[in-house]
């Protein structure tokens, strides 16, 4: 089950016009149920309005929050389900401005998403929120992740004149984004087979973990490779790694190939149906040994607006890579490294397709050209792209902050 991040909800809620006024004790509670689902455990609350809203796990004892702007609570004694795990549910005001709904568990969970849905016909304002039951290590791996923001007057208020102007969140913790690099290829799949008689699969697994040592080092994110030895991978479970991990960002990393052996220089690839030339086309065709249809599973109430929240997440997503894509472009110009002409270019390339995760696929040059196998061949060349890369990630998740102050 996909998540539908921070930003994702703040995006989602410019393009459907939700903006939101404060309004003081103006919101209410109305109904509180749960659903059972085969993947999941489905939360669904009634709202007298469109709000602000944060929901995550704590832990001793085990407990779900969810934290609102004042409400009064319309929704009696609420009934639970024993697959839920509920065992108590209590409300109450947490500080001035903002309320919290707890959920008292019987062990832990996991929140996989939460999002709102506006009013529409005869349904009400809803605020979703689905969760699994999970073991203590998975719990202790994501219990820092929360969902949608939440401020208050009060909180801007606060805000020192010698700050500059920002809506703070109610993060305990600073979140780390989660970045998946996926080397190419791998196993019985040796990918191009450079003039040097060096393998794609084993440029691309250096690069992936030079990339990594990079990120890991600035202490800003959390990195995973989808493969950190010679194994081999489906192009679907390549995508799958990453969702059930609830990655921020995804980059591909791969090194091309072609018949004219004096072509050379770095490309980054965006996801396109329509390839954006024959060369383009013909690689895709080339890497696609397994298609993905990917979908995002949203099954609310209603499915028009199911529809419209998986258009404006794709559209997002894809908004969200071709910016990754072009920063990068220009991180690699400044540190010198060689780019192919129109080095962003688009393909139907099955690991790009998550549909709620922005991607990128890095061709981190040419195994066909001599020179450039050989340099890709040498860590001092890899370092300079995996700098690159490194620098891009700051940039991309620097703009994701602002949109969230916004």
């Amino acid at each position: 089950m996909p998540v539908l991040k921070p930003f994702h909800f703040f995006l989602l809620v410019m393009l459907l016009g939700i903006f939101i006024p404060e309004r003081a004790h103006a919101l209410s509670v109305n109904q509180v149920r749960f659903g059972a689902h085969p993947d999941k455990i489905r939360l669904v609350l009634d709202l007298s309005q469109k709000t602000d809203f944060r929901v995550f796990a704590l832990a001793n004892p085990y407990r779900m929050v969810i934290d609102l702007p004042d409400f009064e609570w319309r929704a009696g004694n609420a009934s639970t389900t024993p697959s839920s795990g509920v065992t108590a549910l209590r409300y109450g005001n947490l500080q001035p401005g903002i309320s919290r709904i707890v959920f008292d568990m019987a062990k832990p969970v996991s929140v996989r998403g939460a999002f709102i849905i506006p009013a529409q016909g005869n349904q009400p304002n809803r605020l979703v929120v689905d969760f699994t039951h999970v073991s203590e290590d998975v719990f202790q791996r994501n219990k820092d992740i929360s969902h949608g923001t939440l401020v208050t007057s009060a909180q801007l208020l606060e805000v020192p004149r010698s700050v500059p102007a920002q809506k703070p969140t109610l993060q305990s913790s600073v979140y780390k984004p989660l970045i998946i690099i996926d080397a190419g290829h791998g196993g019985v799949d040796p990918g191009a087979r450079g003039v040097n008689k060096t393998n794609e699969k084993n440029v691309t697994l250096a690069l992936a973990k030079q990339l990594k040592s990079e990120l890991e080092g600035t202490g800003r994110y959390r990195v995973a490779l989808t493969r950190d030895r010679d194994i081999f991978i489906k192009l679907r479970e390549r995508v799958a790694i990453a969702r059930r991990q609830q990655a921020d960002l995804f980059i591909s990393i791969h090194a091309d190939s072609i018949e004219k052996s004096n072509v050379s220089g770095v490309s980054v690839y965006t996801l396109s149906e329509t390839a954006s030339d024959a060369q383009t086309a013909k690689l895709a065709a080339q890497e696609n040994r397994a298609d993905l249809i990917a979908g995002l599973d949203l099954s609310v109430e209603d499915e028009d607006v199911a529809s419209i929240l998986v258009d404006l997440a794709m559209r997002d997503t894809m908004n969200q890579s071709n910016f990754f894509a072009n920063t990068l472009i220009e991180k690699l110009r400044r540190r010198q490294v060689r780019l192919l002409d129109s080095p962003h270019r688009s393909a139907g390339f099955a690991v790009l397709k998550a549909p709620d995760i922005p991607s990128v696929l890095v061709e981190a040059g040419f195994m066909s050209n001599k020179k450039e196998a050989e340099l890709l061949n040498t860590p001092a060349h890899r370092a300079k792209i995996a700098q690159a890369l490194a620098g891009a990630v700051d940039s991309y998740f620097e703009q994701v902050r602002k949109n969230q102050r916004i």
